[in-house]
C-alpha cells in the first residue's frame, strides 16, 4: 500500500491510453509510503522505483518487457535479480493490456 506515481515517455503515455505498447515504451513506477497526519494524507519515504522497457525481441520471454527495480532512495540497489521473471509472473495476469497494470485516467 502506498502512493503510486507512474511516468512514461511518449510511447509509454500512448500505450497507457490504448492498452498496447510499441517497442521503445518506458514506464516508471514510483511507490511512496502513505502517511496520514493532521487530517491530511501525504507522501512519505520512497519504497521503490520500478522501470519497464518494451523491446519485443530482447525481452521475448517476459512478454516483451524488461523489468528493473531499485530500493528506496538508492539508485544502485537493484531489486530484480532474475531477469524480470518474478515481475513478469505477476504482470502475466494483465495480458489484455500488454502486461501493464496502469491505465490512463482522464
Amino acid at each position: 500500500m502506498g502512493i503510486h506515481h507512474v511516468y512514461g515517455n511518449e510511447k509509454g503515455v500512448k500505450g497507457s491510453k490504448s492498452g498496447q505498447f510499441d517497442d521503445g515504451a518506458v514506464l516508471v513506477f514510483d511507490l511512496l509510503q502513505y502517511m496520514t497526519q493532521d487530517n491530511a494524507s501525504t507522501e512519505g519515504d520512497r519504497i521503490l522505483v520500478g522501470v519497464m522497457v518494451k523491446d519485443s525481441t530482447k525481452f521475448a520471454s517476459t512478454g516483451g518487457w524488461g523489468f528493473e527495480g531499485f530500493k528506496g532512495k538508492r539508485h544502485t540497489e537493484r531489486l530484480v535479480s532474475d531477469g524480470g521473471q518474478s515481475c513478469f509472473a505477476c504482470h502475466a495476469s494483465q495480458k489484455e493490456t500488454d502486461y501493464v497494470f496502469t491505465h490512463w485516467r482522464d
